[in-house]
């Protein structure tokens, strides 16, 4: 698929698909994070697909999965992936990008509705709808409750899609669960919405890149093995979005820029205070 069709499905739908120009660093983070699991908490886990089969218990599971993505963020995985695929997003989002620091990883074990997340959209949450996720699959994701999206959401108003809030039961602010990504209130839209989503399959190498506007989640796994992903939020850096929201403050910081905004940071650099000074000679 050319740049000039992914750009076209991004802009229609709200979602497209994307074979990375260079997977490599997709395939060093399962490791790096396998070799982690192994050295840290499951030292008998064979691949990432087994991890059911090692951590049954849902307490046990947050545990491990937030010590994990605390790794993840510090090794810069996530980092790495889009940088070594720059041009990909540079085209989709723009010249000047900042990108999320500490992305989500996720890990869905099959038949375990806790690690689930229905429908959403994340504008709901704060989010911008200049802003885009970046979801690369660390284990194939076959049909089987993978994540899940309504095409052409993402332009249709609010009204479209009305939620009921509740208080979640086992998530609080600043906690290891909602630093997984799991809202402690949120924003239920109507479950009849499923019958309308289409299961979006990706085996690693891929990604998929969606607007927050879009309406996604990803129900029960119905599959025989767990689901490892990571989603990497990214963001023109010229548009006005909050850069602190969520639960970590500077949500977002600077990966690329363009050789203009190079040049005119510098020229601000090299101005900064002159402007009061003019001003005092008029």
């Amino acid at each position: 698929m050319s740049t000039a069709t992914h750009e076209a499905a991004l802009a229609e739908r709200g979602w497209v698909i994307v074979d990375l120009p260079d997977p490599s660093p997709v395939f060093r983070a399962r490791e790096r994070l396998l070799t982690r699991l192994r050295d840290t908490a499951l030292p008998g886990l064979r691949c990432l697909d087994d991890y059911h089969w090692l951590v049954d218990d849902d307490e046990r599971h947050i545990e491990i999965l937030h010590g994990l993505m605390v790794f993840y963020w510090q090794a810069e995985l996530g980092r790495a992936i889009i940088a070594s695929n720059l041009d990909l997003f540079r085209h989709l989002v723009g010249l000047d990008l900042d990108i999320q620091r500490c992305p989500y990883l996720r890990a869905v074990r099959p038949g375990k509705p806790r690690d689930a997340a229905p429908l959403r959209r994340d504008t709901y949450y704060g989010a911008s709808a200049h802003e885009v996720s970046v979801l690369v699959p660390l284990t194939d994701m076959g049909a089987e409750g993978v994540v899940s999206v309504i095409s052409g959401s993402h332009v249709s108003p609010d009204s479209a899609y009305p939620y009921v809030q509740q208080v979640s039961p086992d998530v609080t602010i600043r906690s290891p669960k909602q630093q997984l990504g799991f809202p402690y209130a949120p924003r239920l839209l109507d479950p009849a919405l499923v019958e309308r989503a289409e299961p979006v399959p990706l085996t690693v190498g891929q990604a998929l890149v969606f607007g927050l506007s879009l309406v996604h989640g990803h129900g029960v796994n119905a599959g025989a093995r767990t689901r490892f992903s990571t989603d990497i939020r990214i963001v023109n850096s010229l548009v006005s979005v909050p850069r602190k929201h969520g639960v970590h403050d500077d949500y977002y910081m600077p990966l690329c820029s363009s050789a203009v905004s190079v040049s005119a940071q510098r020229y601000l650099a090299a101005n900064e205070g002159q402007e009061s000074k003019r001003g005092g000679e008029r």
